[in-house]
């Protein structure tokens, strides 16, 4: 038997179909971009965080995974909340923060991706971790 979706559910449904584009370069970078080039990263060299070292050593390498996953459930109840008033400087917030993860997003894969091809680190040439 077919169950048919109702009103509330379809904008349930529209309003996180929304949220998904809106975040969808912290999806590519952060979410996607960081997990793909760690995974990888990880044969050339060590997790520099230690607690997702210590996180992956226990559990493998799919959690990171899992937790960027929880972490966008942690961004859409911030969405929520966001948009849920009419309040302008929420909307500026929102923006600003969806910024700063997109580009934390892209320093750790640009970071990744050094470790891959030319086996140093961004943090390693400021001399904040040692690899």
């Amino acid at each position: 038997m077919q169950q048919v979706l109702s009103t509330h559910d379809l904008e349930s449904v529209k309003e996180f179909n929304a949220f998904l584009y809106d975040i969808r370069y912290i999806l590519v970078f952060y979410v996607l971009g960081d997990f793909i080039t760690t995974a990888k990263a990880l044969y050339c060299g060590v997790e520099a965080n230690g607690f997702m070292a210590l996180v992956m050593a226990e559990f493998g390498v799919w959690a990171l995974f899992a937790l960027k996953l929880v972490f966008v459930l942690i961004v859409y109840w911030i969405y929520k909340g966001s948009f849920s008033s009419c309040d302008k400087q929420n909307n500026d917030i929102w923006a600003m923060m969806k910024g700063l993860i997109t580009f934390v997003g892209v320093f750790l894969v640009v970071n990744n991706l050094l470790v891959i091809w030319g086996s140093f680190s961004i943090l390693q040439l400021f001399g904040i971790v040692l690899l």
